[in-house]
């Protein structure tokens, strides 16, 4: 409740904790960062012709049928490929995106910062899903 609570502060509309038996009304977009046993029920929540964009990497599997009886598809998304493939595009986006952090509207949230020695510490606190933003590990 406390990340709901959180990420509504933050600007969304609405949001589902992954234990929820329902996730509300079908969305036509879910973006997902977890993967995993998540993406069976991250797919149920599409409306039909809906799109799930993965950019995990905690992998998962989808069933071709769940995706076939309403017509959803899901597509793969990784930056890495593009700064490989595509660079000046990669350096484009880059620009944009610091563009907009010097503006001020882009606004990343930090949680906590760990020095580099702690770095065990910073991944416990987000394996335990304890934090409400970035934690950030500084040299």
């Amino acid at each position: 409740p406390g990340k709901a609570q959180f990420v509504r502060s933050l600007g969304a509309d609405d949001c589902v904790r992954y234990s929820d038996g329902s996730w509300g009304d079908p969305v036509d977009c879910v973006v997902d960062a977890v993967g995993g046993d998540l993406l069976t029920p991250a797919v149920a929540a599409l409306a039909p012709h809906g799109r799930l964009v993965a950019y995990s990497s905690g992998g998962g599997t989808v069933r071709a049928y769940d995706l076939l009886v309403g017509a959803k598809s899901v597509i793969g998304f990784q930056m890495a490929l593009i700064a490989r493939g595509r660079p000046e595009l990669y350096q484009q986006w880059r620009r944009e995106l610091w563009r907009l952090f010097h503006e001020g509207t882009v606004r990343p949230v930090v949680h906590a910062r760990f020095a580099l020695e702690e770095a065990a510490r910073a991944h416990a606190m987000i394996e335990s899903r304890a934090n409400l933003g970035k934690v950030v590990l500084c040299p």
